[in-house]
């Protein structure tokens, strides 16, 4: 059996990149111990299927961007305005 085609509005596609990078923030900035790392590695998981679908991804080794610098040119790539504090990283 084949999967169905899915179709995701680029306006949709936006707000889930721009709703994963804010609670990747949010991780950052107040999570600790234990649940900073399962959060923190389950929400790049999502940010990175997200990024896949839009032909983003993410590679230190190839690009020598931190993680951190790529989400920020993901911000300014594709102008998500609704990202807060991204410079606070």
């Amino acid at each position: 059996m084949e999967i169905p085609t899915i179709k995701i509005s680029p306006d949709a596609s936006r707000k889930l990149l721009t709703d994963a990078i804010n609670e990747f923030i949010r991780i950052e900035k107040s999570v600790t111990g234990l649940a900073y790392q399962q959060k923190s590695n389950f929400i790049r998981g999502q940010i990175s299927l997200i990024t896949a679908f839009i032909g983003e991804e993410w590679s230190f080794k190839e690009t020598g961007q931190s993680y951190f610098e790529f989400l920020k040119y993901l911000v300014n790539k594709y102008r998500l305005d609704g990202v807060w504090k991204i410079n606070d990283l």
